[in-house]
């Protein structure tokens, strides 16, 4: 069998269809969440077999771990590229340190050496539109990869220029260049980040009549005591004494029940401090550049570099990649799901120097939301996350799908939903199969202060004629069962996910909801195992 590394595995899901096809072992998982890691660990790693669970991918050692092996065959997985600075917008947002982790997965295939990679959910790869930053962090390797250029004129990793939006108007009494300047005086002048959320919330809903109120019974003496809390450091700087006077203000308004609105002080002090956090996220990505003041805008001007150049540096002769975008659908999930998936092949592993892409098949069966849940509407949904198993009702007619997803089980765990608010359940009873949010009547939209903005994926009553739609959290979203007037269950989400019943999911309710929408459908995983397997098997 083939030893196998999952980065960044979530509950598992792609670790998961590895394991279904019986050719590949799983014998390390890096995973930061707690509760996926207790997911992970309860269903993937075999019985006896050794095991390694790497907490955190920053600066591990994964030549040691190879060593520890005598050797991993492939390392699979997804790192996150939310992040990724995009190059099509004329005013860029930093990055997050998102970024960090791609690059700690290029790392690991280096360190490891692996005969083949298969990263998920990469569509950055596809172009030149996703880029890094130039930082302290790697600098030196970027030029010494470019120096390894046949052709001087035509680095291997090209650079160029771009300018940041850090503020877009100027704050009276503060040298936001000189600030900017100056990480020490930059941190004197951050307020605690649990109090910039209260006050940013407060912003948000200071023009909403129907939630400021709630908001503000909740949260106004906790405001207050932050404030004060912070007012207690002595003011040492006309900077700070501002921002002391502008927090005095706000904390007497709430007190006196004034007009929160008609505060401007509140919207001084959150802007002026999305711009000291964005400028601390230069810092502490240790990104390399200068700042200038341009039309009253503080720009902070640094040279980039594409993701996908990165990647073929860093990767050199040593692996060929084929990419391909693949929908779920095609392969047995009964959930239109489409994720770009790149494989990376070692070249000594390739009799040809060549390898063809998965594909989707031009003919296969679609499942749908009723073969994949309908056996589980006749038992009880528990609301509460950690529910008794339920054993399989006996002479149960059921399809081929719930019968694959029955295998090796006897009963039906995780069958919990949410629990629902009057509201709640008025517009579960309102909305038709197939139809959300959008086709309620205006009286059952209240709370949303602009409900035609609302996603199309909120209260959506899934239609049992068809594949769902993308699953994601759907606790958050509300989903709602095709049949009954309640929210699906977690079961019945992974069911859609194509997560066996034997696979049980472990952490508090939303954390559950989250790794099921996080996952990797394991049947399409499977596909991709089983591919890579025809490719590097022999």
């Amino acid at each position: 069998m083939l030893k196998t590394i999952d980065l960044f595995a979530g509950a598992g899901g792609l670790s998961l269809g590895f394991k279904q096809t019986g050719h590949f072992r799983l014998v390390a998982a890096a995973e930061i969440k707690e509760y996926a890691r207790e997911t992970y660990r309860h269903n993937i790693p075999d019985p006896g077999e050794e095991f390694v669970f790497i907490e955190n991918v920053v600066g591990y050692d994964f030549k040691s771990l190879s060593r520890r092996f005598d050797g991993i065959d492939v390392v699979i997985g997804g790192p996150p590229c939310q992040g990724f600075s995009n190059a099509n917008r004329q005013k860029t947002n930093l990055i997050s340190m998102n970024n960090a982790l791609v690059k700690e997965y290029f790392r690991a295939i280096k360190e490891i050496k692996p005969r083949a990679f298969v990263m998920e959910n990469v569509s950055m790869l596809k172009s030149s539109i996703h880029r890094f930053y130039d930082s302290y962090i790697d600098h030196d390797l970027i030029k010494k990869l470019n120096e390894t250029s046949a052709d001087p004129a035509k680095p291997l990793i090209p650079m160029r220029e771009d300018k940041i939006v850090m503020s877009s108007r100027n704050h009276d009494g503060f040298d936001l260049k000189a600030i900017a300047e100056n990480r020490e005086q930059l941190d004197a002048l951050l307020i605690p980040y649990a109090l910039f959320q209260l006050l940013n919330v407060l912003n948000k809903n200071k023009n909403n009549d129907k939630r400021l109120p709630t908001y503000l019974q909740k949260h106004t003496r906790e405001m207050c005591r932050e404030i004060d809390d912070y007012c207690a450091s002595d003011a040492d700087t006309a900077e700070k004494e501002t921002i002391h006077r502008w927090l005095q203000v706000v904390k007497n308004v709430l007190l006196e029940n004034g007009n929160i609105k008609e505060t401007p002080e509140l919207q001084d002090i959150i802007e002026l401090q999305k711009t000291f956090q964005t400028i601390n996220e230069a810092y502490d990505n240790q990104l390399i550049g200068k700042y200038s003041v341009e039309k009253g805008e503080l720009i902070f001007t640094v040279k980039s570099y594409a993701v996908i150049d990165y990647v073929n540096a860093i990767l050199g002769n040593e692996y060929i990649q084929r990419g391909a975008t693949l929908n779920a659908v095609c392969f047995g999930v009964p959930q239109e799901r489409k994720r770009h998936i790149v494989i990376g092949v070692r070249r000594d592993c390739l009799e040809n120097e060549s390898f063809d892409m998965l594909q989707e098949p031009k003919k296969y069966d679609t499942v749908t939301v009723e073969e994949a849940i309908s056996d589980l509407v006749e038992y009880d949904v528990s609301l509460e996350s950690e529910c008794a198993e339920i054993p399989y009702a006996e002479s149960q007619k059921i399809g081929e799908y719930a019968v694959a997803m029955r295998a090796e089980s006897t009963s039906v765990k995780n069958h919990f939903a949410t629990a629902t608010t009057e509201r709640a359940q008025k517009r579960f009873e309102a909305i038709g199969k197939g139809k959300n949010f959008q086709s309620l009547p205006d009286e059952l939209k209240t709370t949303y202060s602009k409900p035609e903005r609302t996603q199309k994926t909120i209260y959506l009553r899934l239609d049992p004629k068809k594949p769902s739609g993308t699953v994601v959290n759907v606790r958050k979203s509300m989903w709602i069962h095709p049949e009954k007037n309640r929210a699906i269950t977690l079961r019945e989400a992974a069911r859609l996910q194509s997560f066996p019943d034997k696979f049980e999911f472990k952490g508090s309710k939303d954390s559950q909801y989250q790794q099921v929408g996080n996952a990797v459908p394991p049947l399409l995983a499977k596909a991709i195992a089983e591919h890579v397997y025809k490719i590097i098997g022999k």
